[in-house]
């Protein structure tokens, strides 16, 4: 690769939680995408996958480079890592929600802290409890800054929960509750900034050109949204993923004592819920019925049985880490296929369970993206439950393109994030409810929210055996 000030194509990175996602588009609209697995999930994993991706461009002209990352996942000293879905930390969140006040969030991190183990401040707790001694904290993109530009930076939003999001700096009445110095920490500074430039010794080991700009990005999730064009007051959205992400975007603070997460993005703000098991339901689904050509009104014609999908525990809104997933109904003449749909139904109905909490706010559509994005049943399910078209994208890896987009504005390519959206994020379908199926779908869905509540102290003493 050669370095191509001013000129060339912007690659776009994003460091998932399984693999590294690359995305380079140049000035004519060209674009190549490549993904390569980690080896294992450590910092030499995130870092040979990033160079094994990178040598497939060889010959490409680039001229800057834009990041993205999972976040809640933490490295310790430089080399132990904490994954965002270890279920580690809990009594320090407990601490953390008992010991400070909702108007103490606001004004310390600009949210109310979600009932989440992996953000910031119960997570530095734990790591504070469990090493001797900790001399610096990052998150994956923060480390790969680092090795990339040989510089200690990140985003206010990859910080969430201990960021101070009005002002762009940590909270130091926080920070003083981790036990965590700030100069362990990565510094802040503003997403569309440069966080340096190409070393020669990282060009060396990746290939990418010496001296051109990396962008500092955001965490995966925002720059997900940014990918989805989802920007504006109103805009409903779902990305599909190994959790999975429902909310819209509004122009206040929601009052989020409904157990969801409401926070600023950008100009506006986010109100949504994430679940814990959609990916893994949707394996299920799939090792149950390895051929598809789900018909649902077959399915449906025989009383399929209903699915709660809670493999991993859930998330918003029961919040039951101990919560599994159960069949109900399951007759003699069930079939494989009825109980592979009935585990994509019950997907479905968990993101309605999450749009109900948030009070059924009104949207002309709802946008999905993710790997789940193309699954022509899943969006039937979803345009009919909701009532509202489902509008497909041409490119479902929205956060390696949020994070190109980034890049690419501050290049000059786009005045804004909102032109950028305009240019870069493409419609490829739109799938409109059918009246009939909603009906029915709702009486199932009624349904499916009695049994939870009906089976909660049963997983707590499930769990204990």
């Amino acid at each position: 690769m050669t370095a191509a000030l001013g000129h060339g194509g912007i690659l776009g990175i994003d460091l998932g939680t399984s693999s590294v996602k690359l995305l380079y588009t140049d000035r004519s609209g060209r674009s190549i995408k490549c993904r390569e697995p980690y080896d294992e999930i450590s910092t030499d994993g995130w870092y040979n996958a990033l160079c094994a991706a990178t040598g497939r461009l060889k010959g490409e002209e680039i001229c800057a480079v834009g990041l993205s990352s999972q976040v809640g996942t933490y490295i310790v000293n430089g080399k132990d890592v904490i994954s965002w879905s270890d279920p580690v930390g809990g009594k320090q969140l407990e601490r953390v929600l008992s010991h400070y006040s909702r108007i103490t969030f606001l004004q310390e991190i600009s949210m109310p802290h979600p009932k989440i183990l992996s953000y910031p401040l119960p997570r530095l707790r734990y790591i504070r409890l469990k090493n001797k001694r900790v001399d610096s904290v990052c998150m994956p993109k923060d480390f790969l800054i680092q090795k990339l530009c040989g510089k200690s930076v990140t985003d206010p939003f990859s910080w969430r929960g201990l960021c101070n999001l009005k002002f762009g700096h940590y909270s130091q009445m926080l920070l003083q509750e981790t036990g965590i110095d700030a100069s362990c920490l990565p510094e802040i500074v503003p997403v569309q900034s440069v966080a340096g430039i190409i070393t020669q010794t990282a060009a060396k080991q990746t290939g990418l050109p010496a001296g051109i700009p990396v962008y500092t990005g955001c965490n995966d999730f925002f720059a997900g949204l940014l990918g989805m064009g989802v920007l504006e007051n109103g805009s409903l959205f779902d990305i599909t993923g190994t959790s999975e992400h429902l909310g819209i975007i509004t122009s206040n603070m929601t009052d989020t004592d409904d157990g969801l997460i409401c926070g600023p993005y950008f100009q506006n703000y986010v109100h949504y819920g994430v679940t814990a098991s959609s990916g893994r339901s949707l394996q299920f689904a799939t090792q149950l019925d390895a051929h598809g050509g789900i018909d649902p009104a077959a399915c449906l014609a025989h009383a399929p049985p209903i699915f709660l999908p809670y493999l991993n525990g859930e998330r918003a809104p029961v919040w039951d880490e101990k919560a599994k997933g159960v069949f109900f109904g399951i007759g003699g003449e069930t079939s494989k296929k009825e109980l592979a749909w009935a585990v994509m139904e019950g997907v479905v109905f968990s993101l309605y369970h999450i749009y109900q909490h948030m009070g059924r706010p009104r949207a002309k559509s709802i946008t999905v993206a993710g790997g789940a994005a193309g699954n022509d049943v899943l969006n039937r399910l979803k345009a009919s439950l909701f009532g509202l078209p489902v509008i497909t994208l041409c490119e479902n890896d929205v956060s390696v393109l949020g994070a190109q987009m980034i890049a690419a504005v501050g290049e000059g390519w786009y005045a804004d994030l909102h032109a950028a959206a305009k240019e870069c994020v493409k419609p490829a379908g739109r799938l409109m409810p059918d009246p009939s199926l909603k009906k029915l779908l709702l009486k199932r869905f009624a349904l499916y929210r009695r049994l939870y509540p009906a089976l909660k102290q049963s997983f707590e003493i499930f769990d204990k055996i």
